[in-house]
């Protein structure tokens, strides 16, 4: 398999980058807020997530692509730059 693969919930509250099958990121929308995750893999269930993502079997996941993930990227960053620098 090719790396990076792209997934996302069926909700489309997370969105995923496998850069590996041990290693992914996730883009996560709470409410208004965004939340970035870089995810290293070492407990078995966690390596069980990055299967589950990679084999789409179940509704949780779906097929998305790197334009989707990278809008959502996008947008998590600028949320999280303007929480940093608020104007006065």
């Amino acid at each position: 398999m090719d790396f990076p693969q792209y997934r996302k919930r069926f909700d489309n509250k997370s969105f995923y980058k496998v850069t590996s099958a041990t290693t992914f990121e996730e883009v996560q929308l709470v409410g208004k807020r965004f939340l970035v995750h870089i995810v290293h893999a070492k407990k078995y269930f966690e390596q069980l997530q990055i299967q589950d993502m990679l084999a789409s079997e179940m509704e949780m996941y779906q097929l998305s692509n790197e334009e989707e993930f990278e809008a959502q990227f996008k947008a998590a960053k600028a949320y999280i730059e303007q929480k940093n620098n608020p104007k006065d």
